[in-house]
């Protein structure tokens, strides 16, 4: 059985494209380089201008720094939840599979389907000044997922009689700016040492928009031939613009715990405007491929094909908004002398973007052992990640800090990697 592994990964990959040019959205997503050598467990650890995107209630926190000032951030990464650098390894170099080994490569998809993120985030001139903090964010990212028959057809084959549903095909996509002014402030109470409320207001630039409100498509395999039904309809904008607000609390004791806990995007809306479309069309063919026996009166004589029939169609829309889904952020941190604990929890209401419905566990730690050098690990479990390792190191001398994290998207061996996040960023009393 010949099965190219590069056109399969190819063609999936193709897929995941074309249905991200027609999806949707604005995503959430925090990889401050720090935090993401941390395993993204950095809820409670973000101060200054970090407080901003993770939680504004850490700015109104002892030990939160007088002023900070990011120069430059950068982080970007892509992965999936299916195939490792090991799994092409194995696979790619001989694409002669045997039934078993075709198994074991399906064995590799989990049922939801082939899933591919891509994120990439820059953050520049974003300052922080005792309780507020103000910062301008460019975020642009994808999240598509091919259902799993897509793959099954090219390895496996198809079946007589049997109906293939292409019903797991999702995918986000956008392009945003956001400005971001945080505030955070102490509160007396009798329950903590220090304890602190804050709150966020961004506001946001769109650069495009797609969704598809309805898409599904049926094949049915006949014995000398196929039928195929499907449908798909939804709308598409260029610009947009919105608001959005945060707010969150925050606790710090004398003996190294801090809790905080904050909601992304609990208010607020995005209104796309400008060239907006509604689109649709339809595919559809009963007995496609079948050979017809016509009479003798017909113009063949003979036999005729069924094809396929298509349509599309397009008209301009009026102006609608988007709500973006509310994520909720907890964090605890641990700190001894040189040492820091932390873990997180994310939970999205919604399915947009980097937003998701599956929770995200994160643990992570920071060595200081060498004031100058601290070295940071740490493993996220859940979110659009699914598992993934992370290290990362900084350089620090006097109020410079030169912040470096990668996470890997599997075990921290390269061979189980499914995709990689790297984060840089330049700055001062960060």
């Amino acid at each position: 059985m010949m099965r190219p592994f590069l056109s399969i990964v190819s063609s999936a990959a193709f897929s995941v494209i074309m249905l991200s040019l027609l999806s949707h959205g604005r995503s959430s997503a925090q990889l401050t380089p720090r935090g993401l050598g941390m395993g993204l467990a950095y809820t409670a650890v973000a101060r200054g201008v970090h407080a901003a995107d993770w939680n504004p209630a850490n700015l109104g926190l002892t030990g939160n720094p007088s002023y900070s000032v990011s120069i430059f951030s950068a982080s970007a990464g892509v992965g999936n939840n299916s195939f490792s650098i090991g799994t092409y390894n194995k696979f790619a170099p001989d694409p002669h599979w045997d039934t078993d080994e075709v198994a074991e490569l399906m064995a590799c998809v989990p049922d939801d389907g082939l899933s591919v993120d891509a994120l990439a985030e820059a953050r520049v001139l974003s300052f922080s000044a005792g309780r507020f903090a103000f910062s301008i964010t460019a975020l642009a990212g994808a999240s598509a997922r091919l259902d799993r028959t897509a793959l099954e057809i090219p390895l496996e084959g198809t079946r007589v009689g049997e109906t293939y549903r292409f019903d797991d095909m999702d995918a986000t996509s956008m392009a945003l700016g956001t400005a971001r002014l945080s505030y955070g402030a102490p509160v007396r109470v009798s329950f903590a040492d220090t304890f602190a409320v804050g709150g966020s207001l961004h506001l946001d630039v769109g650069g495009g928009y797609g969704h598809a409100d309805t898409s599904r498509l049926n094949l049915t395999i006949g014995t000398f031939g196929f039928n195929i039904d499907g449908r798909y309809a939804g709308r598409a904008a260029a610009m947009g613009r919105g608001w959005g607000a945060d707010i969150g609390a925050a606790a710090r004791t004398r003996s190294g715990w801090t809790i905080s806990a904050g909601l992304v995007n609990l208010v607020g809306s995005m209104r796309w405007k400008k060239d907006v479309k509604y689109f649709g069309g339809f595919v559809s063919g009963d007995s496609v491929g079948v050979l017809d026996f016509g009479d003798e009166d017909d113009e063949d004589e003979g036999k005729s094909v069924k094809a396929v029939q298509d349509s599309s169609w397009e008209t301009d829309g009026k102006a609608f908004s988007r709500k973006a889904p509310v994520e909720l952020h907890a964090g605890v941190l641990y700190e001894e002398g040189p040492y820091s604990v932390a873990a997180d929890y994310v939970q999205g209401f919604g399915n947009l973007g980097w937003v998701t419905t599956r929770p995200r566990i994160a643990v992570g730690t920071e060595w200081r052992k060498v004031r100058w050098l601290p070295l940071r690990i740490g493993v996220a479990v859940g979110g659009r990640i699914g598992f993934g390792t992370s290290f990362g190191f900084g350089f620090r001398p006097g109020k410079f800090a030169l912040d470096v994290g990668v996470m890997n998207r599997g075990f921290i061996f390269p061979s189980s990697s499914k995709g990689v996040f790297l984060g840089i960023e330049a700055g001062v009393g960060l």
